[in-house]
C-alpha cells in the first residue's frame, strides 16, 4: 500500500513539474525573445540624436538632432518634423511579433542580402544598435527585421497598427526636406508686391518707408492692420517639392499664366523670395508653386495661402 502511494506521489509530481512546464513554457515565443538579438526598440527616443540609413542602392541618409531639436538631413536640409516623428515613434512603438517561421527563414535572410536597409541608431552620440529593416510579411501586418551580428530574424509590428512598417525607415529628400516659402518678419521686410492675373486693381504693393508701412495706391493705410498681415509670412512652409530633375516642368509652367505673383524683398537675403501660384486642376485645395528664382516647384495648401493672398482693398478705400 505504501509503495501504491510511494508511486502515486511520483506520478503526482511528475504531472505537476509537466504542468508547470507546459504553462511557464506557453507564449515562449515571447518570453525568449526578451534578449539582445531581438531588442529593436528604442524606449528613449528623447536621447537619440543622429541616425543612419543605408540602402543596397548605395543611397545613404543621415538624420542629425541638432541642440534646438530640430533635425538636419544629410547635413543640408531641415527635415519636417512630422516625418522626424513618425519614425521616432515608430523605433518606440514597435514590438517583436514572433521570430520568422522555419518555412521562410532562408528566404527572408536572403532578401535582407538584396532589400534590405541598414538602420545605425546613436544615443549620446554613441551607436546604440544596428539592425536591418527588410521585407514585409505575406499579409502586411508585420515586417522583418534582423539585428547586426544574428541569423535570427523576426517579424516586428506595431500593436493597434494594421499595416507593415517597412515604408518608415524610407528616406527621400523630396518628401522628408522641409519646404520653406516664406520667414519674414514685418521687422525685415521691405517690400511685398502680389500681382493678380487680370485683376490689376487688386495687386498689392507694401513698402517699408522708416517705421511705417505704405500700400501703393491709399492714402492712409491702418498701419496695426498692414502689421498683423506681415505676421502671416513670418513662417509659411509648402507640402513637399515636386520631382522636377530636369526642369521640363518647370519650362512648362515658365510659358503658362499664373494666377498670382508674390514676391518678398527682405533685409535678409535668404529670406526675399518669389513665387509664381498655377491651379492644379487635380486638387482643387493646392496650388502648385514655381519658385522663381532656383526653379523648384512645391505643393503649397489654399488655405496656407488664402491668408497671403490678401487684395489692395483690405487695407481700406483708395
Amino acid at each position: 500500500m505504501r509503495s501504491r502511494n510511494t508511486l502515486l506521489l511520483v506520478v503526482l509530481l511528475v504531472l505537476v513539474g509537466a504542468a508547470a512546464y507546459f504553462f511557464s513554457n506557453k507564449g515562449s515565443d515571447k518570453s525568449t525573445l526578451n534578449v539582445e538579438e531581438s531588442d529593436f526598440s528604442v524606449s528613449d527616443t528623447a536621447s537619440v540624436d543622429k541616425i543612419f540609413i543605408s540602402y543596397k542602392s548605395g543611397e545613404n541618409h543621415l538624420l542629425e538632432r541638432k541642440p534646438d531639436n530640430t533635425w538636419i538631413l544629410d547635413k543640408k536640409f531641415e527635415t519636417q518634423k512630422r516625418q522626424v516623428n513618425i519614425l521616432l515613434e515608430t523605433l518606440k512603438r514597435m514590438e517583436v511579433k514572433r521570430p520568422a517561421d522555419k518555412a521562410s527563414r532562408n528566404n527572408v535572410i536572403r532578401d535582407f542580402a538584396t532589400l534590405g536597409r541598414k538602420v545605425e541608431i546613436y544615443q549620446h552620440g554613441k551607436l546604440a544598435k544596428t539592425f536591418y529593416v527588410g521585407q514585409n510579411t505575406d499579409n502586411d501586418l508585420g515586417t522583418y527585421f534582423i539585428m547586426a551580428g544574428s541569423e535570427d530574424p523576426y517579424v516586428l509590428h506595431i500593436p493597434g497598427f494594421n499595416g507593415f512598417i517597412s515604408s518608415r525607415f524610407d528616406i527621400s529628400e523630396l518628401y522628408w526636406r522641409s519646404v520653406p516659402v516664406f520667414r519674414s518678419t514685418p521687422q525685415t521686410l521691405q517690400e511685398l508686391s502680389i500681382e493678380y492675373t487680370g485683376s490689376a486693381a487688386d495687386n498689392l504693393n507694401i513698402r517699408k518707408e522708416g517705421n511705417q508701412f505704405a500700400v501703393a495706391g491709399l492714402q492712409q493705410p491702418n498701419q496695426e492692420d498692414v502689421k498683423a498681415y506681415l505676421e502671416n509670412f513670418k513662417f509659411v512652409n509648402g507640402e513637399y517639392y515636386i520631382p522636377d530633375p530636369m526642369k521640363k516642368l518647370a519650362d512648362s509652367l515658365a510659358l503658362k499664366t499664373p494666377v498670382a505673383k508674390i514676391m518678398v524683398k527682405d533685409a535678409v537675403p535668404a529670406h526675399s523670395r518669389s513665387f509664381s501660384l498655377f491651379l492644379r486642376p487635380d486638387e482643387i485645395d493646392r496650388f502648385v508653386a514655381l519658385d522663381d528664382r532656383s526653379r523648384d516647384i512645391i505643393s503649397v495648401q489654399t488655405y496656407v495661402f488664402d491668408r497671403l493672398l490678401i487684395r489692395r482693398e483690405a487695407f481700406g478705400k483708395k
